[in-house]
């Protein structure tokens, strides 16, 4: 249960540096925002596999 806090917490700060609420290296917000768009593309690329597979094991029924 700790540990969900420890990463609430975590996800509040990053948000609020994102937000620019909290005070840092500009060159680490971008950073951040570039870790970001990375995962949320490996997250749509992640589904568009899954969708392929589906297609594919759908195909052979």
């Amino acid at each position: 249960m700790m540990a969900l806090v420890w990463v609430i917490d975590l996800v509040v700060t990053i948000v609020k540096i994102l937000g620019g609420r909290t005070e840092v290296n500009p060159v680490l917000r971008f950073g951040m925002w570039i870790a970001v768009l990375c995962a949320f593309v490996l997250g749509l690329a992640a589904v568009a596999g899954l969708v392929v597979l589906l297609n594919h094991w759908l195909s052979t029924l």
